[in-house]
């Protein structure tokens, strides 16, 4: 028996398609060919570290081209296990649909795959020369894309990433497990291996709870508590496979969560200690509290908005993560400040530099993003808008009040 061609779909499969909404994967079949490479990377990595743990080389002190080699391949291989299994679980789940899926499912299939070219590359180079350091180039350990978003998330998109933890931490314990073996001097690494055996601790308990909880056909309303614990799951696999290649990160590691803030719950936005600025770019706070206008709409955003508290949260997350370096102002090409956003409150534009999370988004390195507290849909029967906007900014010859 053969199985469909997902280039070439019948009239059944598209009308059944496009009345689910789905959409074509046949692009995306053609990155999952191409990517077929990272088994070979793989095979090639694995021998490696079997290779140095036979040695008695702990990575620890070993070469730093084979650390970046372990890393980048396993990063392309979870990257690669993800976008398969998200693909099959959905033909899987209805086969009169093969070559077509959900657009969440897409979407995450696209932003796994793109990456993947990226690492394997980056593993050949590492395999090539010794003195190719890739933690030289970007900050490690890298995150997994950003999660796309659909509600409910679809049953067939949980049981791939499912299937996709079950393969990726089958790996990870293995690699682990050789990682544990090299570690003579086990006593001066004590501390980052129990960091390490913590965070695998971690994965298999979100992993096992979510698996738990889709064994029994759960309803719609469960499929979130399921998502997000598989994705808590795949993001510290992601992460501790590359620390267990290149252990001198674990000193220094913190997973990607939202930064310690200060509580506002206590803080009425007519305190007389609260400065209804503080949403405002601090580079242009004095000119903005100027401009009378400015001084409405901010007086009007704070009077309408109906939870201050988690306004003004979003806004410690964004000061403690320009405390620690995390964000920094952006600028334009001429190494310029980019400015305020230019609807109240006339936010600063910040650029990311390491990894972080913020009124629940994620943001990665080189994105641009500013935060948008605005009462102007409320005008027209709307809610209050309270959303991280992330783009490529440019000036702006006009100010929304």
């Amino acid at each position: 028996m053969t199985t469909a061609d997902p280039t070439r779909p019948t009239l059944v499969t598209r009308v059944v398609a496009a009345a689910k909404g789905e959409v074509r994967s046949d692009e995306l079949e053609a990155y999952r060919r191409a990517g077929g490479i990272v088994y070979t990377e793989l095979e090639h990595a694995e021998a490696l570290r079997l290779r140095l743990a036979q040695e008695g080389v702990n990575l620890w002190h070993g070469p730093r081209s084979a650390s970046g080699q372990l890393l980048c391949t396993w990063n392309a291989f979870v990257l690669q296990t993800i976008g398969e299994q998200l693909l099959d679980a959905d033909y899987a789940a209805d086969p009169r649909t093969t070559g077509y899926v959900p657009t969440v499912t897409s979407r995450q299939v696209a932003a796994c795959f793109d990456q993947v070219e990226g690492w394997v590359s980056r593993a050949r180079q590492a395999a090539g020369n010794p003195g190719y350091l890739v933690e030289e180039e970007l900050q490690l350990p890298a995150d997994l894309p950003e999660w796309a978003e659909a509600d409910p998330c679809p049953l067939p998109h949980l049981h791939g990433m499912l299937a996709a933890t079950r393969a990726i931490r089958r790996h990870a314990e293995v690699a682990f497990g050789l990682f544990e073996q090299t570690v003579a001097d086990a006593y001066e690494h004590q501390e980052d291996l129990q960091r390490l055996r913590q965070l695998a601790a971690e994965a298999a308990t979100a992993a096992d709870y979510a698996e738990g909880l889709l064994r029994a056909d759960p309803q719609p309303r469960l499929h979130e508590a399921i998502e997000g614990r598989l994705q808590r799951a795949l993001e510290l696999y992601y992460h501790l496979g590359q620390l267990i290649a290149m252990p001198k990160r674990i000193a220094g590691y913190r997973s990607t969560a939202t930064p310690a803030a200060r509580t506002y719950d206590s803080l009425p936005v007519n305190s007389r200690n609260f400065d209804p600025w503080c949403l405002t770019d601090p580079q242009r706070r004095e000119s903005w509290k100027a401009d009378p206008q400015a001084r409405q709409s901010i007086k009007e955003m704070w009077q309408y908005d109906p939870a201050p508290a988690a306004t003004l949260r979003i806004q410690a997350e964004i000061d403690a993560a320009f405390h620690d370096g995390s964000i920094v102002y952006a600028v334009n090409a001429a190494r310029e400040p980019l400015g305020s956003f230019y609807r109240c409150p006339f936010p600063a534009i910040y650029m990311v530099r390491r990894p972080v999370v913020i009124g629940g988004r994620r943001l990665s390195p080189a994105q641009q993003f500013t935060f948008e507290a605005s009462a102007a849909d409320m005008a027209v029967g709307g809610q209050f808008r309270r959303q991280i906007i992330v783009a490529n900014f440019k000036p702006a010859y006009r100010v929304d009040y």
